[in-house]
């Protein structure tokens, strides 16, 4: 290998190691760089050079590499995700250097425990709320509260609960349900930053093996695969849900818990009392921390395009 190719591996994996996935704080930034080094040349070198030869894929790596200033850990990994979702979409070269170094062992994985705990267990899984049929949730869900919340030294520092705008959307169409969720990027004061929001899709699938179990299996995420089991712990009005996700990908397992509504003006403060009653004592059949949670505001969101992005996901999809 010669000094140039040696330089392009090297400022690649070094961008990486900041964009890619989220990094545990080891304390040796140069230790991790050069296991990434070495993991990614012997491993995925192909994948390496072809992103650095295309501008897509080389932006979405420099937008990568400015989330190691974007403030709390919970911050950066939003950033990452972000530019995963709103750049690296439109790059199948990225996608499959990302997808390389995962499935090759590359990326480092996060502590375990530490990206939420899923709070279902054999002992209350009798407590969960069984859903008849997608019908019941179907349409837009906004957050209004979330567990998942970014606070170093807790068990939920991913912080995906603590995005912007938060949305879920349950859309049937061309003969099909399909799961929507779309949020922002973090800006100043909690509000969505000039980027714009992005979305991902999936299949729902309610199971008929475990009552109260409903799978959704992503069809555009960063890395496949990525599979969630929902739960939901309390449904006290037909418009107001407290729900878990427990899910995975190739680089680690995490878990969120949300309080989502579909009614007009979505607020914590709109809670009706008996339904925040409810709330509170799902929260200590499932042994957590109602008031951990943080509020999500949603009165300066745009507006949700669920119907139109799986509309169009279904149209690329049919054109390929």
């Amino acid at each position: 290998m010669n000094r140039i190719h040696l330089t392009v591996f090297v400022l690649l994996i070094l961008v990486l190691s900041q964009g890619c996935t989220p990094l545990p704080n080891t304390g040796n930034a140069a230790i991790s760089d050069l296991v990434l080094l070495m993991c990614g040349v012997t491993k995925c070198p192909l994948e390496m050079i072809l992103c650095m030869s295309e501008p897509a894929c080389r932006e979405t790596l420099a937008c990568n590499s400015e989330c190691g200033t974007a403030g709390a850990r919970s911050e950066q990994q939003a950033c990452h995700l972000f530019c995963q979702l709103a750049e690296g979409e439109e790059s199948e070269i990225y996608s499959s250097l990302v997808q390389c170094f995962a499935g090759n062992g590359c990326l480092p994985t996060l502590p375990e425990g530490t990206d939420g705990q899923c709070p279902v267990t054999s002992e209350n899984i009798h407590k969960v709320y069984v859903l008849g049929s997608l019908d019941e949730i179907e349409g837009t869900w906004l957050e209004v509260r979330g567990l998942n919340c970014g606070v170093p030294g807790s068990n939920w520092e991913g912080g995906y609960d603590a995005l912007p705008c938060r949305s879920d959307s349950w859309v049937c169409q061309a003969q099909q349900w399909w799961y929507h969720t779309s949020f922002c990027a973090p800006g100043e004061n909690g509000s969505c930053n000039d980027k714009g929001v992005v979305h991902l899709i999936g299949e729902p699938m309610l199971s008929d093996q475990e009552p109260g179990l409903l799978e959704v299996f992503y069809a555009n995420p960063p890395l496949q695969p990525q599979h969630e089991r929902w739960y939901i712990l309390s449904r006290p009005h037909p418009d107001w849900i407290m729900y878990t996700y427990c899910g995975s990908t190739p680089v680690g397992e995490y878990a969120g818990l949300n309080v989502m509504t579909r009614v007009p003006e979505p607020s914590n403060a709109a809670i009706p009392p008996e339904v925040d009653a409810a709330f509170r004592q799902a929260a200590v059949e499932f042994n957590f921390a109602y008031e951990d949670m943080c509020i999500t505001d949603q009165s300066e969101c745009p507006p949700v395009t669920a119907v139109e992005d799986v509309q169009d996901w279904l149209l690329r999809g049919a054109q390929n």
